[in-house]
């Protein structure tokens, strides 16, 4: 019969030789159940369930019993292992993870491992279909579960980890055939990254959102900032033309950061000390390939395809009563710890690389949404209504309150106590209209120690949970662990159900008739903007007409829409906003508005339009580009690349020869010094519209202002500076009205996270590109062209597009309706105007994607084969407007 073996240290352990003072405890085959259960259990968790931690008291327990030593420590494991569980210990942290392919590629140490969550589904809920994590983190439920054919939809709040689960998903939605190529491209990559990255230049907008971020902190040596900003400038160049791959360097690179920094993941991060500087010196020419080369193999070696598709439900659990889903069968999360870890903190590096951080406040912003589980999580102003928690049946909290308040020497710690306990009741009250009747609780989590006050979470987490209606059904300590000050602390697995009798309220119900409901009611009726005097040509402020540009919103319609759904002094957000008309008549009329537009000319247009413009600000501007103008000549390259590229003609076909050279020179000054306040935006969105069309101002010769039409006529010299003032003096000339609201605009593709201050919006109002019609990038190329773009981007950007995008899948859209969701009042909506034509419904299309996180309120139609075509040639093939109007 085999035997298995398993020693015990105690330090009274009669040896002269500390690494003999164990004892070792043997198992024999019959025994083997409970050998499996301790055999990863740590000497302190062993003599904590047999209640014994000296070697002299194991002896005359022995002696009393009448049993031999190695006899009573089995029958002690026996009789207490009910307090403790039949899971390895080491499976409850990220212990086991760091070596599995794939979990390890990015260091998670608040993590646990996927045979943890596994064992939970197996043992608590083998017959789920669907689970919920409102805490994923890195996504080890979503992959575990998969793997049982249990569909994940989940929460996270942190935009470092959402960018990793969406690339994991994305690697493991590919087949093999695809996952070998990318390995192999990864493998080239390892082999010569330092060398490509030194030939490119440093990416200057990470560079000054780490300055404008981080102030004097220096968390690098300067070579190794240097060679992060290039190889930023690597990735994002990449992108062009293979985002997967890209994503994967991105993951490497995150995994990197902190090893190649001054700061160390202890706990929290903190900086390295002078003896761990010495030790631990990591450099990125080292560290970079290694860990591409890790995700390479595991990509190529791993043998597994999602079974299901997990959904992102919604950022911040405690919005999930915004989202409409299916019910889950189960949830299973670990929430984070009370224990003063910021967790946003800890990722700083990471968010900053990943360009989620660009300045101070970002920081404070999304710690903002965060549980309230550090002392620096502690806000002003809760969010959550404190009158819906009521401390009177919550006997252990207030008394641990009391404490607190007697004892503690920061007074944020006891509103950090207090604020945790009632946001988690705010998310598991909304959490009840989600479950099954049926449903279980599986919650892994710790207790804390906070001015030698026991906080005893997993059991004031029951006692709050008990009065919504949850049961215990069963606490299990996973492991033992040692708090800052050496307390002896658990983590815990609690197993809860919700009353049978729980209410399950209908999202529907919660949302009363809107305030903009009769407005619309009117519009839907008058059509006002095709009324007197909003139907003629060019009503509305002059500035309007900043810069032309195809497939611009009407701009009386916008104004209406804006009346129609945002109150006064209200909030709104265009996510694609193109030369700014909706954000535009929103400022002009006293709202607040934000922008987001993928297109740098658009964002330069729309950014200048709702800024208070200072003229001083403008003119310093242009007259640098004209010194620039004078003092500079025009390569022979750009000469020659000015004779080839172009679409309808050459660039080198619409100018005169002078007049060429100061446009070659001028984009190459804006290339140089890129415009970073709206004065300067405005220069260089008038320097746009003046490029081509047919009026006398015009660089070109004649064409269309609109699209770039082949030119005409002769060529006729015109001075670039000249122009250039009389459009900018055109626009200065033009009042603002005194309600006048400054908005703020976003370059950047609307699919990704939008930044953190676009929040408690009353509107969303946008016309996404219609289906099937025009390419902006190609109907504005010149514009685009001048703003920095080469033949190459043309070819390989189209596809960041949402109209190359669209054309693949409307779900490009879900994250734009989730986020929608999380950043729109509760009493928000969102407004849709689209284009129906005989290829495609797209109301019908986004409105199945919304239904995740949206209702449809209303869907209007509106017939605009009457409308002009402002002699452009090609107009699609929308031939009638459709209003989606959901919330």
């Amino acid at each position: 019969m085999s035997q298995h073996f398993k020693s015990v240290y105690f330090s009274d352990y009669p040896s002269d030789k500390t690494k003999n003072k164990s004892l070792t405890i043997a198992f024999n085959d019959n025994e083997s159940c409970l050998y499996n259960t301790i055999r990863n259990l740590s000497n302190y968790e062993i003599r904590e369930i047999i209640g014994v931690s000296s070697y002299k008291q194991l002896e005359l327990f022995a002696e009393k019993e009448d049993r031999n030593i190695n006899q009573l420590i089995k029958v002690l494991l026996k009789s207490n292992i009910s307090v403790t569980n039949s899971y390895n210990s080491k499976d409850v942290t990220f212990v086991n993870s760091k070596s599995i392919p794939f979990n390890r590629w990015y260091p998670y140490i608040e993590g646990y491992s996927p045979d943890f969550v596994s064992n939970l589904i197996r043992d608590y809920c083998p017959k789920a279909k669907r689970v919920y994590d409102p805490f994923v983190g890195t996504g080890t439920t979503i992959f575990a579960a998969d793997e049982l054919g249990v569909q994940t939809l989940f929460s996270e709040v942190n935009p470092l980890l959402q960018f990793l689960i969406d690339e994991k998903i994305r690697i493991l939605s590919m087949n093999h055939d695809s996952r070998r190529q990318l390995s192999k491209q990864l493998h080239n990559i390892a082999e010569n990254i330092e060398r490509e990255i030194e030939k490119k230049s440093e990416d200057v907008e990470l560079r000054n959102n780490y300055y404008l971020a981080f102030k004097e902190s220096k968390y690098f040596n300067d070579d190794t900032f240097n060679k992060i900003l290039k190889l930023s400038t690597f990735i994002n160049e990449m992108k062009l033309e293979n985002q997967l791959l890209a994503n994967a360097i991105t993951i490497a690179t995150l995994a990197s950061l902190v090893p190649i920094s001054y700061l160390k993941k202890a706990g929290d991060v903190r900086f390295k000390n002078e003896k761990e500087l010495a030790m631990e010196k990591v450099k990125i020419e080292s560290a970079l390939p290694e860990k591409i080369r890790e995700i390479a193999n595991d990509i190529l070696n791993m043998n597994y395809e999602l079974k299901t598709e997990p959904g992102f439900l919604i950022s911040n659990a405690k919005d999930i009563d915004l989202a409409y889903c299916e019910p889950f069968d189960a949830v299973i999360t670990s929430p984070p710890y009370l224990n003063g870890t910021n967790y946003f903190r800890n990722t700083k590096l990471e968010l900053w690389f990943l360009k989620f951080i660009k300045n101070e406040k970002d920081l404070r912003l999304l710690r903002n949404q965060a549980l309230t589980s550090g002392i620096n999580d502690v806000k002003k102003k809760n969010t959550i209504d404190s009158n819906i928690f009521d401390l009177a049946n919550m006997h252990l909290l207030r008394n641990t309150l009391k404490e607190l308040d007697q004892k503690t020497y920061d007074k944020r710690i006891p509103v950090m106590i207090r604020d945790y306990f009632m946001e988690m009741y705010s998310i598991f009250d909304k959490l009840k209209r989600h479950l099954k009747k049926d449903s279980v609780l599986l919650i892994d989590i710790g207790d804390s120690v906070f001015a030698d006050v026991h906080i005893r979470t997993d059991d004031i987490f029951v006692e709050v949970l008990n009065t919504l209606g949850y049961k215990l059904d069963k606490k299990m300590i996973l492991r033992k662990r040692r708090s800052r000050d050496k307390s002896i602390l658990n983590q815990v697995l609690l197993v809860l159900r919700p009353d049978a009798k729980h209410n399950k309220i209908s999202l529907d119900s919660c949302r009363s008739k809107p305030l903009w409901y009769n407005n619309w009611e009117l519009f839907k009726k008058t059509l006002p903007h095709q009324q007197y005097p909003y139907q003629k040509r060019n009503w509305g402020h002059q500035n309007h007409s900043l810069c032309s540009y195809q497939g611009k919103l009407k701009a009386s319609l916008a104004y209406n829409l804006v009346k129609t759904f945002v109150p006064e002094n209200g909030v709104l957000l265009d996510p694609f906003s193109g030369v700014g008309t909706i954000p535009f008549e929103a400022a002009l009329n006293s709202r607040r508005s934000f922008g987001i537009d993928i297109s740098l000319p658009a964002y330069y247009i729309s950014y200048a339009k709702v800024s208070h413009l200072v003229r001083n600000e403008c003119y310093r501007y242009v007259d640098s580009l004209s010194e620039y103008i004078k003092n500079n000549k025009c390569t022979k390259a750009e000469l020659e690349n000015a004779d080839i590229f172009g679409f309808n003609k050459s660039i080198s076909a619409y100018f005169e020869e002078t007049t060429l050279k100061e446009v070659l020179l001028a984009r190459r000054f804006v290339a140089m010094n890129k415009p970073k306040t709206p004065n300067e935006m405005m220069v260089v969105s008038s320097l746009l519209h003046i490029l081509h069309g047919n009026r006398p101002y015009a660089l070109s010769r004649k064409s269309h202002p609109i699209v770039p039409y082949a030119p005409q006529g002769e060529f006729v010299y015109k001075d670039l500076i000249l122009n250039l003032k009389e459009k900018v003096d055109r626009t200065l000339d033009e009042d603002l009205p005194p309600c006048f609201v400054s908005g703020k605009i976003f370059n950047q593709d609307v699919t990704n996270i939008w930044p953190q201050e676009i929040n408690d919006l009353d509107a969303i109002i946008t016309s996404p590109p219609f289906f099937d019609s025009t390419r902006f990038y190609l109907a504005n190329w010149m514009r685009i062209w001048f703003a920095g773009w080469s033949d190459y981007d043309f070819k390989n950007r189209s596809n960041a597009f949402i109209e190359e995008k669209q054309k693949k899948s409307f779900d490009v859209y879900k994250n734009i309706f989730r986020q929608g969701r999380e950043r729109l009042k509760k009493q928000g909506v969102f407004v849709m105007h689209l284009g129906k034509s005989t290829k495609c419904d797209m109301a019908q299309e986004l409105e199945k994607v919304s239904k995740r996180w949206f209702r449809k309120v209303d869907l209007f139609s509106e017939n605009v084969e009457h409308c002009e075509s402002h002699g452009i040639r090609d107009k699609g093939t929308v031939t009638t407007h459709q209003y989606l109007i959901l919330q």
